[in-house]
């Protein structure tokens, strides 16, 4: 094949490993991060993913994957004994020697609990088993019981050995006779959830990223030092929702912290002791999932809460970050700069529009909206004065809705059929390129023409020769900018640039039938996104997000 136009990958989004061995990848199912330990070594240890314990370099290399139990509550977390770690998973306690072998399994121990503290005093840590408080010995799985409390969802040791319980919002001061104290203003108010003593202070935790600090007796100081609650800004939630409701912290060094997220993906904050505020510099982790990607003339990379720009290095945080949805489908962009997306926000249809440049909006429909819950492809057109977006689920349901031009949701419109010449098992996205209509399915793209207020069925096409190497594998994802279709060949680990009307690709990136992790190769291509000479692919067999530019392009 003579190109039309040659690929540089411009790098990786998404991925603190960015290539090769350093990859991250984490477990199949997701699960929800328990807290993060910085060992001895200087690496930083936090869940990634059901049944994944990873352990990081702190420039967010990945070091080794362990395995672990994968039962799990929301009491799950992680604390460090010498070189031994406590995991509570799932109700039970585990552990690991930070010095195991990479693949190495976690012991599970014939000991249950109900809470764990983050700290440890003298080689213990503090666990609850039902009402009951105690101090656990990891070396010798001996247990020393301390009082008895109800309601408690939460331990921590302070620097003394103070044991501290969290019931009912209030922390109580644990002392040495058993009881605990009501003296000296005790119990007071928890500074969130999941409290913590780190490095003199306590730390507490909240919805929208927020994390709150105060002194040794509980008074705030300064109060929130990140997140939503900050009140920094006027009809603005500032969060960061990959950390969402931090699970824990570590102290890296001097002005440095790691935050445990809510899906196990870590940040790394810097402090700020004149304006007492955290500030979040790093991304420690991967892209375990990814149905969607925005894509602007300038590079921006809209990816479910947030955005990249192009010249952004695979540890770079998402700005302009907003409340997950659920079930995000396919992206489509009303023009070079902005985007809309169909999903569902708080178990209702939402629709999310606006410029890369900012944070979007997210409009929640109330009633009346029969968009679906697992739409996957997506394709927009002009009527009415405004727009359709048009969405299909993978069993081929389409539904059409009415926009205005900016994008916002005015009403469902009529049904909408897509009638094809055989029957078809998959659906994975669409494009539209002109008057035309495509989508990718069953491995193939097919294209369609206007049938009324419907669509149908008037080629499809997989190939391009007879040999191998010229047909498609058996799922495409597809993407278009209006002059270029691209398809993520998933099995075939490429993809490949074609014009509106396919024949010879234009181009290609990859090794077709060669999976691999360096920057040109990918494994199991899958969402894409096409705009101004530049594409970003979803490398789901790395979980990471590449970046592809098209020089000499014709």
């Amino acid at each position: 094949m003579s190109p039309a136009a040659d690929v540089v990958c411009d790098g990786v989004l998404g991925n603190s490993g960015e290539q090769g061995p350093a990859l991250v990848r984490f477990g199949e199912q997701n699960a929800r991060g328990i807290g993060v330990v910085v060992d001895r070594f200087g690496s930083l240890w936090d869940r990634a993913g059901k049944g994944v314990l990873n352990r990081y370099a702190a420039d967010g290399r990945l070091l080794g994957s362990y395995r672990i139990r994968t039962n799990e509550n929301g009491n799950d977390q992680i604390a460090l004994v010498g070189d031994t770690l406590v995991l509570l998973l799932g109700g039970r306690l585990h552990t690991l020697a930070v010095t195991a072998p990479a693949g190495s399994e976690a012991t599970a121990l014939k000991v249950e609990a109900k809470t764990l503290s983050f700290a440890a005093y003298k080689g213990r840590v503090a666990l609850s088993q039902g009402d009951k408080i105690g101090w656990f010995d990891p070396a010798t799985n001996a247990i020393e019981a301390l009082v008895e409390m109800k309601d408690v969802d939460a331990l921590e040791v302070g620097a003394d050995g103070t044991v501290y319980a969290r019931s009912k919002n209030n922390l109580h001061r644990v002392t040495g006779g058993g009881t605990t104290s009501a003296t000296s203003g005790w119990p007071k108010a928890a500074p969130g959830e999941r409290p913590q003593f780190l490095d003199g202070w306590w730390y507490g935790h909240a919805w929208h990223g927020t994390i709150r600090r105060a002194d040794q007796n509980l008074d705030p100081n300064p109060g929130v030092v990140l997140g939503g609650a900050s009140g920094s800004f006027i009809g603005h939630l500032d969060q960061n929702t990959e950390l969402s409701n931090c699970r824990g912290m570590a102290k890296l060094w001097d002005g440095a912290f790691a935050l445990s997220g809510i899906g196990g993906i870590l940040q790394v904050a810097s402090w700020d002791g004149a304006t007492k505020q955290f500030t979040i510099v790093r991304r420690v982790g991967a892209v375990p999932s990814c149905r969607g990607l925005g894509l602007d003339r300038d590079g921006r990379v809209f990816h479910h809460t947030g955005v990249w720009q192009w010249h952004d290095g695979p540890d770079v945080p998402m700005k302009f970050q907003i409340n997950p949805p659920e079930g995000l489908g396919q992206v489509v962009m009303l023009d070079d700069e902005r985007m809309v997306v169909a999903t569902n926000l708080w178990g209702k249809p939402a629709f999310i529009r606006g410029d890369l440049t900012i944070e979007a909006k997210t409009d929640r429909i109330e009633k009346d909206c029969a968009l679906p819950k697992d739409t996957v492809g997506a394709a927009l057109y002009k009527g009415d004065g405004g727009w359709t977006l048009l969405t299909v689920t993978p069993d081929g349901k389409a539904n059409a809705f009415a926009l205005d031009p900016e994008g916002r949701y005015r009403a469902d419109r009529a049904a909408v059929s897509l009638s094809t010449a055989q029957p078809v098992k998959e659906w994975t996205s669409l494009a539209m390129m002109g008057d035309t209509l495509l989508a990718g399915a069953d491995g193939q793209v097919i294209n369609f023409a206007r049938d009324g207020e419907g669509w149908k069925e008037a080629k499809r096409w997989n190939s391009w020769g007879d040999s191998a190497e010229q047909k498609f594998g058996v799922r495409i994802h597809i993407s278009g900018d209006g002059t270029t279709l691209v398809v993520a060949d998933r099995e075939r680990h490429r993809v490949l640039g074609f014009a509106p009307e396919g024949g010879v690709p234009l181009w290609s990136f990859g090794a077709v039938d060669k999976a691999g992790t360096d920057l040109a190769t990918m494994e199991h291509p899958e969402t894409v996104a096409i705009r101004n000479a530049r594409v970003v692919v979803y490398d789901a067999g790395n979980q990471r997000l590449l970046k592809l530019r098209l020089t000499n392009a014709r």
